[in-house]
């Protein structure tokens, strides 16, 4: 099988090179690495120049993930694709491992990712946790019925091509986030596998937090987002013949703590007028418990993180929002807490172990 790595890229200067040189370092003998730069206004271009020779470099105008992304993968012509971002690394024996694996009906291949910090320290955790049961039988009823699995972010997943062909062909223009069509769709359209091992490293900096206002704003993104992933989904669905809820998002444990947390940050901007904290909290609290793709351990995490945001004052709630879903800015306290809790995960409630 030929492997085609695919990077896109926007002024991260600081970390594309190690992400190219990693992905010229994985050790398989039919590869091509695609570099994709959505009009960086940093130092980029010289880095990705750089490696001319090695890697084939493209230099766009300004579009979004998606787009970078898709071009890519027009360009590219591996079997198996691999969407890194550029602030992420690969391991050597990624494809090597994914190999072992792969069989007809597979539209993606998922694997763990250590947890590295800006400067590339290892931070002793890995993301996700994955559930016991990983039967992709198994995991597609549960998908359909709740709309979330437990998957790692973009550069923990090798797909099929013809899998990513038809995510991308059926993907609306208003999407522009890579993930989100390819980890909605890879349940329906294809067996996903799961690999335990870690074979990325998934980098926690500044660029990828958000506090304040821009936090806010980031909620309300995926928030809309989430309604054109929940649109795709019933519409791929059904086209299928699959049946799936009215609406998908009303039990989705993803969605629902997006919603909630846009809520309590400030009520009255709330995209969804027809929310009450009561009614939240019940749906919420209905869909961690009926999961099936968590521990125990992480039901109960994550029942006492609603139950504090319900009791505490306003100017608290903020900070757990903060904590929630911006892992750096979490006290010493909670980071050893949650480590003594779980010492495989310590980015527990971290928004970078994904549910689709």
């Amino acid at each position: 099988m030929k492997l085609s790595i695919i990077i896109a890229n926007y002024n991260y200067r600081d970390f594309v090179g190690e992400a190219i040189e990693s992905a010229l370092a994985v050790d398989w003998p039919d590869k091509e690495v695609i570099v994709v730069d959505d009009a960086s206004t940093d130092d980029s271009r010289s880095i990705i120049e750089g490696f001319q020779g090695r890697l084939t470099a493209y230099f766009r105008p300004k579009s979004h993930q998606l787009g970078a992304h898709s071009f890519g993968f027009e360009q590219s012509r591996g079997d198996v694709v691999i969407f890194l971002d550029s602030d992420d690394m690969l391991e050597p024996e990624v494809m090597q491992e994914v190999a072992k694996v792969w069989r007809a009906g597979v539209s993606k291949v998922q694997y763990r990712m250590n947890m590295i910090d800006a400067a590339g320290n290892q931070l002793g955790s890995a993301i996700p946790l994955f559930p016991p049961n990983d039967d992709p039988q198994r995991l597609r009823r549960s998908f359909l019925r709740t709309m979330a699995y437990t998957t790692p972010p973009g550069s923990g997943n090798a797909y099929s091509r013809d899998f990513a062909d038809y995510a991308f062909a059926m993907t609306p223009s208003t999407m522009w986030a890579s993930d989100d069509p390819l980890l909605t769709l890879a349940p329906i359209l294809g067996d996903v596998l799961t690999i335990r091992k870690p074979l990325a490293r998934y980098r926690i900096h500044a660029e990828n937090g958000a506090s304040g206002l821009d936090q806010l704003e980031k909620l309300r993104r995926r928030l809309y987002q989430d309604i054109e992933k929940a649109n795709l989904f019933a519409t791929v669905s059904r086209q299928f013949g699959l049946l799936v809820p009215r609406d998908p998002l009303r039990y989705s444990l993803h969605h629902l703590q997006y919603r909630f947390a846009s809520y309590l940050i400030k009520p009255a901007a709330h995209p969804f007028p027809e929310d009450t904290k009561s009614n939240l909290v019940l749906r919420l609290m209905s869909s961690v418990v009926k999961s099936s793709q968590m521990r125990l351990r992480d039901k109960s995490i994550l029942l006492a993180w609603i139950l504090a945001c319900v009791v505490t004052t306003r100017h608290l709630q903020k900070n757990l929002v903060e904590w929630r879903f911006a892992p750096m800015s979490r006290p010493r306290a909670i980071k050893t807490l949650l480590r003594s809790l779980n010492p495989f995960r310590s980015a527990q409630l971290s928004d970078h172990a994904r549910t689709a």
